[in-house]
């Protein structure tokens, strides 16, 4: 039982086809044959909207129309659509034998509009009332998930607490588990319990799947988290005066850069379509954002305003191949996403920060002397944040 949440291309049908329904009834019924067990159709709801066009006033539908109106759009992609037919569903018919499936496909749809709160409101109770231990786990792991990226992390923590002692679970569960358990520690900065975890999804993987590791999921995954973690601990890492502090400071944002450096670089090498192109980008964004700190770092304040330009020329001449790094590896990223046929936010926004780097570089090397630049006290302004799934809560 895996329980991934990137590759929901279509929702699954939760109820068979119906047994068809005879009209005509059994003949020559004798006095002792038994009772006939009664048919149970749907209800029907019949609608009267009297500013409606002639003709469209009265429409009338039952639960299976809007349960198939809703796959139906799902599988278009119109997932507007489908959470509309399938939220009116469960509004209009709440006792209808397709509403236990309709909640858990309902939260998908909800879930691919990134209304992650709502969709685990519905994965809940779909859990709550499964009858199955399968289908419980299936609602409280997509609950999970959506838990994370709406930001309830407590609340995704004590459910997680809660599976991982479960002895129904195989290792593949257990890593995620460990893995969104692991994500949730990292967004409330709890970086050492965080790293432990996403260890742990790594060796559950490990032994859920041996040497077959090429395109997981979960694994790319892992070594993708862990690289924020230190991508953030590279940012934290001020750079003040005096020198001999400064010194001590650099040498730690250099061992936290270079652990984040290899995290993003194991997550490459998965070879896992979506989280390659995500850490191709984050890779490139971690050379840049090494420069932007540097370039902000402490200026002694007896520098006059002559001065500052010549030490912030100079030092922008220091480290012009971070930039080109960068731009180098945001263009391998374009180029592994052409080959891969990727195409997500991630590529979007590699595309964005590769047209703004290239005029920032332009821009570092039009500046031939300190003289020909305007007086000024502003410094390099840090990336905005990557819009893809990780992204959006690196600092």
């Amino acid at each position: 039982m895996k329980h991934t949440h990137r590759r929901l291309t279509a929702l699954p049908l939760a109820l068979g086809a119906l047994v068809a329904l005879t009209a005509c009834g059994r003949q020559n019924i004798r006095p002792d044959d038994p009772p006939s067990e009664p048919i149970e159709m749907e209800a029907m709801v019949v609608e009267f909207d009297p500013d409606a066009a002639d003709g469209e006033q009265v429409t009338a539908f039952d639960a299976q129309e809007l349960f198939d109106e809703g796959q139906a759009a799902a599988k278009r992609h119109d997932f507007t659509a489908c959470a509309d037919h399938y939220g009116k569903l469960l509004d209009r018919f709440p006792a209808s034998r397709y509403a236990h499936a309709t909640l858990y496909n309902r939260g998908l749809c909800l879930e691919q509009l990134k209304r992650h709160g709502e969709a685990a409101v519905h994965f809940r109770r779909h859990a709550q009332l499964a009858t199955e231990l399968r289908d419980r786990r299936d609602g409280e792991f997509r609950m999970g998930y959506n838990l994370v990226q709406s930001g309830d992390y407590p609340t995704a923590m004590h459910l997680y607490d809660m599976l991982l002692v479960q002895p129904d679970l195989g290792p593949a569960d257990l890593a995620e588990c460990h893995l969104r358990r692991g994500t949730a520690l990292l967004r409330m900065k709890r970086y050492g319990e965080a790293e432990r975890d996403l260890k742990q999804t790594m060796r559950r993987v490990a032994e859920a799947y041996g040497e077959h590791l090429r395109g997981n999921d979960l694994l790319a995954e892992a070594h993708f988290r862990r690289a924020e973690i230190y991508q953030r601990l590279t940012h934290d890492v001020g750079l003040k005066l005096p020198v001999a502090s400064m010194k001590g400071d650099l040498a730690d944002k250099v061992k936290f850069f270079r652990q984040a450096q290899s995290s993003y670089i194991d997550a490459l090498n998965v070879q896992h379509s979506y989280w390659a192109t995500a850490a191709g980008l984050k890779l490139g964004e971690l050379y840049e954002q090494f420069y932007l700190d540097v370039m902000q770092a402490e200026v002694p304040a007896d520098f006059d305003a002559l001065t500052r330009r010549y030490y912030l020329f100079e030092l922008r001449k220091q480290l012009q191949p971070l930039l080109e790094q960068s731009l180098t590896i945001y263009e391998k990223n374009i180029t592994m996403s052409e080959r891969l046929g990727a195409q997500n936010e991630w590529v979007t926004e590699t595309e964005t920060r590769l047209a703004r780097l290239r005029a920032l570089i332009e821009e570092a090397q039009r500046a031939s002397s300190p003289l020909d630049e305007a007086p000024q006290d502003e410094t390099p302004k840090a990336p905005p944040p990557a819009a893809g799934d990780g992204a959006r809560e690196t600092g």
